[in-house]
């Protein structure tokens, strides 16, 4: 299999298992916060692809966010320009957790406009370096973060998911 086949496969394989572990949830379970300083599964979920958006809109191809050009951050309510980094006790708190369709929604456009980038990127033009006057991160270093980010994220969401349900037999 060659790389861009793997990292297709990949993400088609990482979101099919989260769509599996958060398909069942409730509302209140998907806005559920084990204690006040915690993210909720909604909060990494919606983090999760205001990350991939960025990286792969914004970063790699110079171009407006999802988030923005196509109106998900007011379908979704959340703050404009913000990715859910760094936030205080109080803007965690604060989060008002959109419903699990609408940052589905958002997710499914971010990954079909990142699977419709990699299937016409040729295979040589992974190795560049889309923006050298401020990173020396190459398209390749972009899909591993992402990636990176997304098994880092799925394993949280499936913690708290567990905290909730237990073995969910």
């Amino acid at each position: 299999m060659e790389l861009k086949g793997f990292l297709e496969a990949t993400l088609n394989d990482m979101e099919g298992r989260l769509n599996t572990y958060i398909d069942s949830l409730t509302a209140e379970e998907f806005a559920w916060r084990p204690a006040p300083d915690c993210h909720s599964i909604g909060f990494t979920l919606w983090h999760i692809y205001r990350v991939e958006d960025f990286w792969f809109q914004r970063f790699v191809q110079s171009q407006a966010e999802l988030y923005e050009s196509e109106g998900w951050r007011e379908k979704l309510g959340t703050p404009p320009k913000d990715m859910g980094y760094q936030y205080t006790v109080e803007q965690i708190a604060g989060f008002q957790v959109p419903p699990l369709e609408t940052i589905q929604g958002y997710g499914k456009s971010v990954r079909q406009h990142t699977l419709e980038f990699l299937r016409q990127l040729p295979a040589e033009k992974l190795d560049d370096k889309p923006r050298p006057d401020r990173s020396e991160q190459t398209i390749a270093d972009t899909f591993q973060r992402v990636i990176l980010e997304l098994t880092l994220h799925i394993g949280q969401i499936t913690y708290l998911r567990g905290m909730q349900r237990g073995l969910d037999k």
